[in-house]
């Protein structure tokens, strides 16, 4: 039988497992800072949000296409990581290649996404992180499904936000994705071309004027046109939830999200959140976060 979660359903949700303090960000949960060295010039800088260090299930969220993991604080309109952490999970950030303090080839011709996936997994445990539940945004839908793939027993829960569909852009979808990425642009042009990519109408895109890094982008875009999609399609198998936008422009629900639940059937619960874009970790995070709560509580 296929499972949905209704978005009707979605907003009685949030008087579920979420008791936040709203006089507090994600970064007063911050309780473990630190660059971890893969070795061959490869390090990820690694934060960890937690009430208490030691107990807590492991949760990470993996970050959308040139973009980094503080999408999911207050720094970009988020409260996700926050409403993770006040639910009991230990929240581990991994920033990408390229952002901050990590650091490593990005070299378009010689980033995999297996590679990218190596990366995730070498923190884990360098952390003695063994079981963690996964959460994958927009192009880290398809890294987090490689994840899933590759180190299946790594993964406790698998939820994918904003994961694209296998169809031929249209013009104007590709102006509007290609323009955010340019940083050469003035602000104010930047700002329509984000909300036409990656917001829904009446939402601020400005939240998302920074935090770009186009060659991270570059070589993330590579990763995934060399890998075969069918690889990582059914992320190994494992149940997963969707969470598809149902505003979004570049990665709509009849050419996305609904498609790749009609593919995998059972194996995938979806739900549809109103009112969001591609960015919707940013646009409707609560009713995110008591989706994804709610699902992880109930495998």
């Amino acid at each position: 039988m296929k499972r949905f979660l209704m978005a009707t359903a979605t907003l009685a949700l949030l008087t579920g497992p979420i008791m936040a303090q709203e006089n507090e960000t994600a970064w007063d949960y911050v309780v473990a800072d630190r660059v971890i060295d893969h070795g061959n010039g490869i390090a990820n800088h690694v934060r960890v949000f937690a009430f208490d260090t030691d107990s807590g299930p492991w949760l990470s969220i993996i970050p959308s296409l040139g973009r980094g993991v503080e999408d999911y604080t207050e720094d970009y309109g988020s409260t996700l990581t926050r409403r993770f952490v006040e639910a009991g999970y230990r929240v581990v950030l991994v920033q990408p290649r390229g952002i901050g303090k990590s650091h490593g080839d990005l070299a378009p011709a010689s980033v995999s996404m297996s590679q990218l996936a190596a990366d995730l997994k070498a923190s884990f445990d360098a952390l003695g992180i063994d079981r963690v539940n996964l959460i994958g945004h927009a192009f880290g839908n398809r890294l987090a499904r490689t994840f899933a793939t590759l180190y299946p027993d790594t993964v406790d829960h698998l939820a994918l936000m904003a994961s694209g569909g296998n169809f031929e852009m249209s013009a104007e979808q590709r102006r509007c994705l290609r323009n955010s990425f340019d940083l050469s642009l003035p602000d104010d042009q930047r700002i329509k071309d984000l909300a036409c990519a990656f917001f829904a109408s009446g939402n601020d895109a400005g939240v998302w004027l920074k935090g770009w890094y186009p060659e991270l982008a570059r070589a993330e875009i590579q990763a995934s046109s060399m890998i075969d999609g069918d690889f990582f399609k059914a992320a190994g198998g494992k149940p997963f939830l969707l969470v598809q936008a149902g505003e979004d422009f570049i990665a709509p629900p009849d050419k996305a999200g609904r498609v790749l639940q009609a593919d995998l059937g059972a194996q995938v619960t979806y739900a549809e959140v109103p009112h969001a874009g591609h960015a919707l970790s940013s646009e409707q995070p609560d009713i995110i976060a008591a989706i994804i709560l709610a699902h992880f509580a109930r495998d």
